[in-house]
């Protein structure tokens, strides 16, 4: 299940992916590598990877479940 976190983790991505983008454009060869790896190899995966709490068999948080 996609959570908040994750739709966070990857819009803030995809604005380093753009950022990384546009200061390439106008000719940066130190800032913008350093964007563009931060949103293709950490701020992506990690939204992809991030997971929200465990769920139980009614749909209940199991962290919060009297059931254990």
């Amino acid at each position: 299940m996609i959570g908040t976190r994750n739709i966070i983790a990857l819009i803030g991505g995809a604005a380093l992916i753009a950022a990384g983008f546009y200061t390439l454009a106008r000719g940066s060869i130190t800032l913008a590598p350093v964007l563009l790896v931060a949103g293709y190899c950490v701020a992506v995966p990690l939204a992809i990877m991030m997971r929200g709490p465990e769920r139980g068999p009614g749909g209940e948080d199991r962290a919060n479940s009297s059931a254990g």
